[in-house]
């Protein structure tokens, strides 16, 4: 008789997800934790363009993980015109830690637009990212992914990160 599919998953989670769980105070130990912030322009390129540039803010609280929310005046291409771009976005960084060189992320978030004071449209966000010293104290980054249209942006994080606490 084969085993259930209850039995399956129960012997999944305990010999995969349990000891993960189990490694990770250890794990988000090692990560620096801290606030950014920083500036960026932002293009989307879909049927009406978006060009913008603006502010972003982010807390890194550990395991790799960058809560990040930004606000991008700009304008449309075509009849819309002038607008404000908002996104907020969950990240994950490969090499949270690394002072120097350069560390790769992905991203995933929402993002909304109000174009000459109406409001406007809403959309997933999801990219990635490469940035210069994501431990360090400042670095450049670039971005591509979809949000609205296919998206590029570029700029700068300024990092205020507390130091790696040992175990």
């Amino acid at each position: 008789m084969l085993p259930s599919p209850a039995v399956g998953i129960r012997r999944w989670v305990s010999r995969s997800v349990l000891p993960l769980l189990a490694a990770a105070p250890g794990i988000t130990a090692q990560e620096p934790r801290g606030m950014e912030a920083g500036a960026a322009a932002v293009v989307l390129f879909s049927q009406d363009d978006f060009r913008g540039g603006g502010l972003l803010v982010a807390v890194r609280p550990g395991s790799g993980l960058r809560l990040e929310a930004g606000l991008f005046p700009g304008d449309r291409a075509g009849p819309e015109g002038t607008g404000r771009r908002g996104e907020l976005t969950l990240g994950y960084l490969m090499a949270p830690a690394r002072p120097t060189g350069l560390g790769l992320y992905g991203r995933g978030g929402v993002a909304g637009e109000s174009l000459d004071g109406r409001s406007g449209s809403g959309w997933l966000v999801l990219g990635l990212g490469l940035e210069s010293a994501p431990g360090g104290p400042s670095g450049w980054f670039i971005e591509a992914g979809a949000g609205g249209g296919f998206r590029l942006a570029v700029g700068w994080r300024r990092r205020w990160l507390h130091p790696r606490r040992r175990s």
